[in-house]
């Protein structure tokens, strides 16, 4: 058995095989240098797949659950800590840059850093077996 941080889900999942797989959930404060005023300051949130390597803008820092699981029902890494932080990094810069434009590279600094894992389940629906994301649900398609 192995403790893991799980994000927290509406679903129950007592009694289910669930299967857990990897993110790197980091919150950046971003400051922003203006001509003759003070920083702009942003914050912002990204989370990356720890096996593929993908860095997304994410909506918040989620809340997490310390939850104990057989080690088989965790996806490996194939990605590093470090170069998934990276990778976070390198998609805040992408963001702040765009949305505001600058003469100067920000400072760029972790406020928040937690590596989490995203629960997936089966479930029947309509005689059909589905693999439900813990985090989104059902989506439509999945239904009919």
């Amino acid at each position: 058995m192995e403790t893991v941080s799980l994000i927290k889900t509406g679903f129950d999942l007592k009694d289910r095989e669930v299967v857990c797989y990897p993110y790197l959930i980091v919150t950046f404060k971003i400051h922003l240098p203006r001509l003759f005023m003070t920083p702009r300051i942003a914050y912002t949130v990204v989370t990356t797949d720890m096996v593929k390597g993908a860095a997304a803008r994410s909506n918040m820092f989620p809340e997490t659950v310390e939850i104990g699981i057989q080690g088989t029902s965790i996806i490996p890494e194939l990605i590093e800590e470090e170069e998934a932080l990276k990778n976070a990094r390198k998609t805040a810069l992408r963001w702040i840059m765009y949305k505001f434009h600058s003469f100067r590279a920000p400072r760029i600094e972790v406020i928040q850093r937690q590596k989490a894992y995203k629960a997936f389940f089966h479930a029947d629906i309509k005689g059909r077996t589905v693999l439900v994301d813990s985090v989104k649900g059902l989506e439509q398609d999945d239904i009919r």
